[in-house]
Parts: structure tokens; C-alpha cells; sequence
């Protein structure tokens, strides 16, 4: 995908090799008056917060073509409803991250995830949290008066573990992880498989509430696409022996998911969405273009139009909004309950997760690609962030 190109961006942001690992450094770190933001409100009208997270880069230099690759510093920044929230020096020394993907906003504060040579390092809001053996990237985290869990899967290839502020609570040396990792009411669950050994054949497990239970599934199952957990209900993902296309099935039953004629499907996931299971399918055409489809359970909602393929999406009120991508062609599109509307022209977007919906307004981080401000797309409205920078993620703390 041309446009796509800048999901997997990283720019360096000086991150260098130097010696040692701990003890880490705080220097740097400025808090802004967002940070004193929280969502509620007078009355019955209660008010969401919203982060936008991003790099920012001395001003005036052309963070897209990098010229000081290796050298030039930058920040990561967060901002609360607009406001400036927070600012952390981004570098190994610092061992804070320049890759979108390994920092989150939860419920107000900034957790972010660095891997040494030997460890795995957690931050919160750029002070150092805890630290573990081991190099993994992060699969899911969770925090709430308990602790903070983390599911990382090892950097190296097979094997993951399951932690509570770092301690130990499950580890696997051999299985991959199935999908997202979810939080219920118990707990936060996830899956995972493991090979037969000689058989050819995988066994489907899932840690829920502090337990390893194996998944019982069909006997016409060929492989075991993803795995979710909904209302207390195992849902599973799965391609079938003399069936063309993958299935859903749950305890109440399995459902076919309908594709178009004459199609072959490339992947088949799970959405994240709170209290309803959403499907995302990719399939491509004879000419090889890839175009991605939607389904509310076993119900098929839309196909996209020809190319475009979901990036990211979210969900509010039981609409789905989604950023589009098309898959050969520098084009992309916001999805907003179905209604498809271009990208403002002069900006794209980056990061994993570049969009949520905010008490009923749709928000999309736009990163301007003349060097201009990044900005906020508000349901038609462009609100700029004051750096020189990109937006990595938007995310919203609900009351």
C-alpha cells in the first residue's frame, strides 16, 4: 500500500547505542496544564477527554526526509483535549521509544515500553515503572488499582508471557498469541496456540481469570484465524475442511461469513468492540487487488470500495468509523458510520491507531505532508497542534 507506508515510518529521533541499561534517566520531562484534565462534568452531560500523542522535532527541521539521522532529538508529546498534557525526551538513554507503536494513553497517563539488549522496560509518563528479563513487544496492557499487566511476545520468535507490574503470572516458550489481548470482568484474557508436535496440527488454548483452559473445537477445524472473548462467550475465527471461506463459531453455533464470488480471503480478524463482535475480512480479486469487508457477527455490513483496506478503526453507539487505505494507490478515505469522506488535501496520517470517536464527534490525527502543523480532523473541522511533528495515536478517556 503506497499511503500505508507511513504507518510503518519511524524516524530516528537520535536514538544511539550507549553502555549500560539501568539506572534510567528523568531528565526532560515537562508537564503542561492537560495533565490536570479528567473526564466527567456537572449535571447529567458528562465529558470525555481526548489524546492526541505525537513526535515532536526542533523547529525547522524537515522530520520527513531526516536529514541528521541518528543525531537530531525529539520528544514524544501528549495533549489533552488540545492542551498541552506532557513531554518526554524520546532516545535509547532515555529508553523511551520512537516507534508509534510502543507507547498508549490509559485512563490519562502515558505508559511506554522499551526493549534493551536483555530487557523489556515499562515508563509512565516517562519515569521508569518497572523493568523484566527478556525482549518482547507489546501485545496488550492493561492498568488499574491492581497493577499494571502486560502480554508481550518474545522479539525472537516464539514465546510470550504475561505479567503484573512485572512480575510473573503465565509464560509459554513455544506458543504464539491469537488476536487481542481483552479485559473482563474477571480479568484480562487472551489465546494462544501451540504446534503438535509430528502431527501437523495446532492446539488453541485461552488464560482467563488466572487459568490455562484448552479450547474445544471442531473437528473439521483446519486452522484457528483469532479468538475473542464477549459477555463471558468464547468466539472463534477458524477455516474448515471442504469450506471455501472462513467461519464464525461460538457455543450458540457456527455462521458462515459471506464473501463475494470468486474471491480468495487473506485474513479474517476480530475488531475491538466493547459488548458486540465485529469482523474485519480481507479478500483479493483474480487481479490481485485487496479490499477489506466488514461483519457484525455473522452479518456481512459493508464492502469497501474496490482496493481500500482497513487501517484502523473504532466504534461508538454501535456505528463502526474506520481510516481507509487502498492498497496500490496514494489515496485514503474516513469511513464514518458508513459515510465515506476524503482526507483533507496535504495530509495523511500515521501511527496504529490515528483516530476515536469522542462523544459522538470523530477525531483523526492528520499529519500535514508540506511540513505545516499536524492537526485534529473534528467531523470536518482541522484543529492544529502546536509542534513539528506527526500524530502517533488518538485516544479517548470515557467517564
Amino acid at each position: 500500500m503506497a499511503i500505508v507506508a507511513g504507518l510503518a515510518m519511524m524516524v530516528s529521533c537520535g536514538l544511539k547505542e550507549i553502555g549500560g541499561e539501568l539506572p534510567q534517566k528523568n531528565e526532560g520531562i515537562w508537564k503542561g496544564p492537560g495533565a490536570d484534565l479528567k473526564p466527567g462534568g456537572p449535571g447529567s452531560v458528562k465529558r470525555s477527554v481526548w489524546y492526541v500523542t505525537g513526535f515532536d522535532y526542533p523547529e525547522g527541521y524537515d522530520w520527513m526526509s531526516d536529514p541528521e539521522a541518528g543525531s537530531v532529538r525529539c520528544s514524544l508529546v501528549v495533549y489533552a483535549n488540545a492542551v498541552p498534557m506532557l513531554k518526554i525526551p524520546v532516545g535509547t538513554e532515555y529508553q523511551t521509544s520512537a516507534a508509534p507503536d510502543m507507547h498508549r494513553m490509559i485512563e490519562g497517563d502515558l505508559y511506554t515500553d522499551f526493549s534493551t539488549d536483555s530487557m523489556t522496560v515499562i515508563k509512565k509518563n516517562g519515569k521508569y515503572l518497572f523493568s523484566y528479563p527478556g525482549r518482547e513487544m507489546m501485545i496488550g496492557m492493561h492498568a488499574d488499582s491492581s497493577g499494571v499487566y502486560t502480554l508481550g511476545q518474545s522479539r525472537r520468535g516464539k514465546g510470550f508471557s504475561f505479567r503484573r507490574d512485572g512480575g510473573l503470572l503465565f509464560e509459554n516458550a513455544k506458543g504464539d498469541l491469537l488476536g487481542q489481548m481483552v479485559v473482563t470482568d474477571g480479568g484480562c484474557a487472551f489465546a494462544f496456540s501451540e504446534e503438535v508436535a509430528g502431527a501437523g496440527k495446532e492446539r488453541y488454548y485461552l488464560y482467563r481469570d488466572g487459568k490455562v483452559s484448552q479450547i474445544a473445537v471442531r473437528e473439521d477445524v483446519r486452522k484457528v484465524l483469532d479468538v475473542t472473548v464477549s459477555d463471558g462467550e468464547v468466539y472463534y475465527i477458524a477455516t474448515l475442511t471442504g469450506i471455501t471461506h472462513p467461519v464464525l463459531v461460538c457455543e450458540d453455533g457456527m455462521y458462515m461469513l459471506e464473501f463475494p464470488l470468486s474471491v480468495r480471503v487473506d485474513s479474517c480478524r476480530f475488531i475491538a468492540a466493547e459488548g458486540e463482535i465485529l469482523i474485519e475480512g480481507v479478500f483479493s480479486t483474480h487481479t490481485g487487488l485487496m479490499t477489506s469487508g466488514l461483519w457484525r457477527k455473522e452479518v456481512r455490513e459493508c464492502i469497501f470500495p474496490a482496493g481500500m483496506v482497513l487501517w484502523a478503526s473504532c466504534t461508538d453507539g454501535g456505528g463502526v468509523s474506520c481510516l481507509l487505505a487502498h492498497c496500490s494507490a496514494d489515496d485514503l478515505r474516513i469511513s464514518r458510520c458508513g459515510e465515506l469522506i476524503a482526507f483533507p488535501e496535504g495530509y495523511t496520517a500515521m501511527g496504529t491507531a490515528p483516530l476515536a470517536m469522542v462523544d459522538g464527534i470523530l477525531h483523526v490525527g492528520m499529519t500535514s505532508m508540506d511540513g505545516a502543523q499536524p492537526a485534529v480532523w473534528m467531523d470536518g473541522e482541522l484543529k492544529k497542534l502546536n509542534f513539528n511533528g506527526y500524530i502517533s495515536s488518538i485516544s479517548v478517556w470515557e467517564p
